[in-house]
């Protein structure tokens, strides 16, 4: 009876260990935001079963190459009206997800499954985007445990755009080796101010993508900026899993992805 009590805990104990191991291993994966980067300032997040795009760029307008067609989402979310960040939309164009996928533009608060977005309104950096009064929506992305925010074509920040953001786990933002967006010192201040944990590069020319005539010259390519930086992580997809927080003892780091491979050129 001694040797079958004791056999008995053992196996009770087995149990209750894989079921805790269980247990950590789905909340792990539960915790995990999966980040892709299509190209130029265009991402999808997706979060337990939600899926959600961001700037999706118009076919061949400035930028040389394509949007890949393949691309699903439950909402979109574009920082302004211009033509790499909404679709053509304000050039009267008619992107694939035209009415089939609801957008939003307007500074405000949304719920799109497990993410609560936080649109601020911002300004679009000197001397573009006049046409449309400078409008520009930096999105507060909360999702899982992590805080992700996208400045679209964003100037500098006034002081209460740092209020409002917090603390900021991943910041997507303009860098190129031309500064076409954020100049080299305001570029400086907004990664000093927000202090992101990770930082994720966009808006930078890809020039084995382009072969279109009209290709961004004034846009510059992300390596030159890169020279020298500590802790850069260069994915070999454009695919990666973010989470859960990284810890304030671990450095700063910056992702750099490759672009979607479905993109036709």
């Amino acid at each position: 009876m001694k040797i079958e009590s004791t056999r008995f805990r053992v196996i009770l104990w087995c149990w209750v260990l894989c079921s805790s191991l269980s247990l950590v291993v789905a909340q792990e994966v539960e915790s995990k935001v999966e980040i892709s980067y299509i190209a130029h300032a265009s991402f999808t997040i997706e979060y337990q079963e939600t899926r959600i795009l961001l700037d999706p760029y118009a076919d061949k307008i400035w930028l040389g190459y394509d949007f890949p067609k393949g691309v699903t989402a439950d909402a979109i979310f574009s920082t302004h009206p211009h033509y790499d960040h909404d679709g053509g939309l304000f050039r009267g164009k008619t992107p694939y997800w035209k009415d089939h996928i609801p957008l939003y533009q307007d500074p405000g608060t949304y719920t799109i499954g497990h993410f609560n977005i936080t649109g601020l309104t911002g300004k679009h950096c000197d001397p573009y985007g006049k046409e449309f009064d400078q409008k520009n929506t930096i999105w507060k992305i909360q999702v899982g445990e992590l805080t992700i925010v996208h400045l679209g074509d964003n100037g500098p920040l006034t002081e209460q755009h740092y209020q409002e953001l917090g603390p900021v786990d991943i910041l997507m933002v303009a860098i190129d080796s031309q500064y076409h967006i954020l100049k080299k010192e305001e570029l400086a201040v907004v990664l000093e101010r927000i202090a992101p944990k990770v930082i994720i590069p966009m808006h930078y020319r890809i020039p084995e993508l382009e072969e279109h005539a009209d290709k961004p010259e004034d846009l510059g390519e992300i390596g030159p900026w890169l020279e020298g930086k500590p802790n850069v992580l260069r994915l070999p997809d454009n695919t990666h899993s973010f989470g859960p927080k990284r810890s304030e003892k671990e450095p700063r780091q910056i992702v750099v992805f490759a672009h979607d491979p479905g993109i036709m050129h």
